[in-house]
C-alpha cells in the first residue's frame, strides 16, 4: 500500500473488497457511491406531573418554664441537758422519723386551642320589584235609592 492510499484501494485507484455489502455504500465499476446522514435533533413536549400542592399542620416544639412552688421537711436534732435526776433506762433502740418533701409532676395534655372553619352562608337579601298590576273596580249606580238599607 503506497503512501495516501487506504485499505481496499489498489494501485490504479479503484476500490476493491466488499463494500457493497454494507449500509450505505453502493458501487459501479469506477464509481464509489457512500450515502452520509447525520441526526437532526428534534423538540417537542409532553405533560408530566410537576408535583402537588398540599394544605397540611406542621408541630413546633418551644420550651415553656413555669415556677411551681413546693415544700419540704428539713430535720434538726437538738440536744438538751436534763439535770432534774429523773431516772432512765439504758438499753438499744431505734426510731424511725419519716421526712416528707414534695417534688414536681409534670404532664402533658393535648388541648384543643382554636378551630379553624370553613363554611358557605346563606346571605338574604331584599330586592323591590315595581310592576304594574290591573284591577277591576265596580260601580254601583243606585236610582232606586235601597243599597244600604237593613
Amino acid at each position: 500500500m503506497g503512501p495516501g492510499m487506504y485499505e481496499g484501494d489498489t494501485e490504479s485507484g479503484h476500490f476493491e473488497g466488499h463494500a457493497s455489502d454494507q449500509e450505505g455504500v453502493g458501487r459501479d465499476d469506477d464509481e464509489l457511491r457512500i450515502q452520509r446522514s447525520e441526526e437532526e435533533l428534534r423538540a417537542g413536549v409532553r405533560e408530566r406531573e410537576a408535583g402537588q400542592v398540599g394544605v397540611r399542620k406542621t408541630v413546633r416544639t418551644e420550651r415553656e418554664r413555669i415556677a411551681v412552688p413546693k415544700k419540704r421537711e428539713e430535720v434538726s436534732v437538738d440536744r438538751v441537758p436534763v439535770n432534774d435526776g429523773t431516772p432512765g433506762e439504758i438499753g438499744e433502740d431505734a426510731v424511725s422519723v419519716p421526712v416528707v418533701e414534695e417534688e414536681v409532676v409534670v404532664d402533658k395534655r393535648a388541648k384543643v386551642k382554636e378551630e379553624i372553619r370553613v363554611r358557605k352562608d346563606v346571605v338574604r337579601d331584599e330586592e323591590i320589584v315595581e310592576e304594574d298590576v290591573r284591577k277591576e273596580e265596580v260601580d254601583i249606580d243606585d236610582a232606586s235609592g235601597t243599597v244600604g238599607r237593613g
